[in-house]
């Protein structure tokens, strides 16, 4: 120990002091150089040790004071369990309050669950007072993952121009769908396994893809990536976030969303050139309403649909890049976990497979779907909704982050600050609506429609208390006639082309997850075989 100190102290301060004897400087000044050598050549270190003491202390300010302040109880019923997930505080949470708001709160959410009875005043709250984008932003850190934050242009867009476009797409969206099975799927002379969740998601991506940004990008393999990745890596990022002690998150979460950041950088590039040009174009067209109209043999004018919508100031590059990005984000993994659903039900029940093609046959001609929304797909259709019924992609609905206080009509007030949500369990598998609910019935709602009155209803993107996949009111969800549609095309696709049945016949086991949505098994296995020789 003494030798350690002599040799790393006392030796190098005579032989500093030696080569600095010519100067003649005094105890003071000798002194003086030597703390301004050591805190220079030390100045990294400290730089490093103070911004980590600054960044824990930010930490700890807002995981204390700070969390104190935006998350009261609000006077509600509290139910809390040390869960990952919501199911069993639900559960009891429903036996010790019925027909009641209660909070229930897990390891990292606190939503107030509303009864089913309070459906129809939920839904007409305005959205400037109780927001479902505010409620995806704050359960999926959307300052970083881009979640939430989509502009009325972007939402108004899908809801019109988008959905008025789908007839006059419906032949190139087939010619997207056969491209992509054959390039994933390809000719099965024998049956051939994938993995039902990754190939769900990559068919979705690319035919999607090929909607939004056309055939060139939307055949890219990198754009592609980007689509299935992004989802993966928000949903990573947010896990790791969810499971860090509060007093670290803030310093962690620029390093959880990393590859968020430069997943996006990297759709960014591919992305900008197809832009500039689009821009430039819209700019020296004189009438513009010529570039909105969809023609059957060019790619969907969505750049210009935007730009329309914008005011020029807006049209920023930067933000045209976000509204693909969201648009990508929200309409891929929804429209995947509801095909991987129906494709296990239809692997299931091969007397679907028989049915839903003999119906097929009676609307197609020469191979083609008609130019329609695919209405006449009515035993589709039903098969559709039953299976969004009984594989939902959240356990909630009507989600709503309360930016102002309302009222309901029992007098009690719905404070702001609170995470509201209804119940879609207790809707899609009441018994008092729906006979035998835990079975699959792919006839269920078709048979419903049969009724008298019913033709309007019951539909597969209804919207209504009994429907709750979709949400309802004002802020129903903007894309599901877009994820119809294609869901539609893609199983057209597979019963006209391939058997399909799993590699081994188990329960689903679907995976609750701590923000109440449920993650696909991913341990399934499906199996393709071509009905017709190459």
């Amino acid at each position: 120990m003494s030798f350690s100190i002599e040799s790393k102290i006392i030796e190098p301060y005579l032989v500093l002091r030696q080569s600095l004897a010519p100067l003649r400087l005094s105890r003071w000044q000798m002194f003086k150089f030597i703390a301004r050598t050591v805190l220079y050549s030390a100045f990294p270190r400290v730089f490093l040790l103070g911004t980590v003491l600054s960044l824990v202390v930010y930490g700890l300010y807002r995981a204390t004071w700070g969390r104190q302040q935006r998350e009261p109880d609000h006077g509600f019923p509290i139910v809390k369990r040390n869960d990952y997930h919501f199911d069993t505080i639900i559960a009891e949470g429903k036996k010790l309050y019925p027909d009641k708001p209660f909070m229930a709160i897990n390891k990292r959410y606190r939503f107030v669950i509303y009864p089913t009875s309070s459906w129809d005043e939920l839904k007409r709250v305005p959205e400037q007072t109780a927001s479902i984008m505010n409620f995806q932003h704050v359960c999926n850190s959307g300052d970083w993952s881009l979640i939430g934050g989509e502009t009325h242009e972007l939402v108004k867009t899908i809801t019109a121009e988008l959905t008025r476009s789908l007839p006059a797409r419906v032949l190139n969206r087939q010619q997207d769908a056969k491209m992509t099975f054959d390039t994933i799927i390809g000719h099965c002379p024998e049956e051939k396994g994938f993995n039902l969740l990754m190939t769900s998601l990559e068919i979705i991506a690319k035919i999607n893809a090929c909607t939004f940004v056309g055939r060139e990008l939307g055949r890219n393999q990198r754009w592609v990536k980007g689509v299935i990745y992004s989802p993966l890596f928000v949903y990573m990022a947010v896990t790791l976030l969810n499971a860090t002690p509060s007093i670290l998150r803030s310093i962690l979460r620029p390093l959880y969303f990393l590859p968020v950041t430069k997943n996006y950088w990297d759709m960014k590039r591919l992305l900008k050139p197809k832009l500039d040009d689009e821009i430039k174009t819209f700019k020296e067209t004189k009438d513009k309403r010529k570039l909105l109209v969809p023609k059957s043999d060019e790619d969907l004018p969505f750049t210009q649909f935007l730009l329309s919508r914008y005011t020029e100031a807006a049209a920023t590059i930067k933000q045209l890049v976000t509204d693909y990005i969201q648009v990508s984000y929200t309409s891929t993994p929804t429209t995947a976990s509801a095909l991987y659903h129906a494709l296990w039900e239809l692997a299931q029940h091969p007397e679907a497979a028989d049915i839903l093609r003999q119906e097929l046959k009676e609307v197609m001609v020469d191979g083609q779907l008609p130019r329609t929304h695919l209405q006449e797909l009515k035993r589709m259709d039903s098969f559709l909704r039953e299976s969004f019924r009984l594989h939902p992609i959240t356990r909630f609905t009507l989600q709503r982050y309360v930016k102002e206080p309302f009222q309901l009509s029992d007098g009690s007030t719905v404070p702001p600050g609170v995470m509201a949500v209804v119940d879609a369990q207790e809707i899609n598998r009441s018994p008092d609506l729906w006979e035998n609910p835990e079975k699959f019935n792919m006839d269920r709602f078709y048979r419903l429609r049969e009724l008298s009155g019913n033709d309007n209803r019951y539909h597969f993107v209804t919207t209504s208390s009994n429907s709750p996949g979709w949400g309802d009111g004002l802020q129903a969800c903007p894309g599901r006639f877009f994820a119809t549609s294609t869901l539609k095309i893609v199983i057209a696709h597979v019963v006209m082309n391939y058997d399909i049945r799993l590699s081994k016949v188990a329960p689903l086991k679907s995976s609750p997850l701590v923000n109440g949505s449920y993650a696909p098994d991913n341990s399934v296995e499906i199996l393709f075989k071509s009905r017709s020789p190459k």
